[in-house]
């Protein structure tokens, strides 16, 4: 049960990360973003997980989404961007002992709204940098491609979290892509 919620920590921090470095020459506005999406894929590459307290623990590991019911709809006057839906994680690292281990989580509205009072937030679309805000989280996301419908949206790693008494930092990089 231990490893399920440090591994959960892994997966959160990728959704509340903050740095962002865009270099895309793709280009939308806000029209193309407006509407109701569905997640096609979601990849968390080559992250590191390090425990500070209540025990000194590093994970690193790699994951991904399957298992898609999930929508997001993005909105204008006010811009509000919602989710609904649910979706498996799974999560490949190595645990302390050198072992591969291997976890499958299931994020849901439940999940989101329980542990994070939330399952929408505001947004915000300039240079090809999606920004997310709720309360005092920001969430700021590159836009990497905009192709037949499809949205890749790409975001840095590097959040420190508490949750549950276990303070962490996850750094590593997200890539998820969007239908519409």
């Amino acid at each position: 049960m231990k490893s399920k919620f440090l591994i959960l920590i892994f997966f959160i921090a990728t959704l509340y990360s903050c740095n962002v470095s865009n270099t895309s020459s793709i280009a939308i506005d806000k029209n193309d973003l407006i509407g109701t999406w569905t997640i096609q894929n979601i990849t968390l590459n080559n992250a590191t997980l390090n425990v500070t307290s209540p025990i000194v623990t590093k994970l690193t590991g790699s994951g991904f989404g399957k298992n898609f019911n999930t929508s997001i709809n993005f909105s204008e006057n006010p811009n509000k961007v919602i989710m609904n839906g649910n979706f498996i994680f799974e999560l490949t690292y190595k645990a302390p002992s050198g072992v591969l281990a291997t976890e499958e989580l299931l994020f849901d509205n439940i999940f989101f709204n329980d542990n994070f009072g939330f399952t929408s937030s505001s947004w915000q679309l300039n240079d090809n940098v999606l920004k997310l805000n709720e309360g005092d989280e920001t969430l700021n996301i590159d836009v990497i491609s905009f192709v037949n419908n499809v949205l890749t949206i790409e975001t840095a790693v590097n959040k420190s979290i508490t949750l549950s008494g276990i303070t962490s930092t996850v750094v590593g990089k997200a890539s998820i892509q969007i239908r519409k």
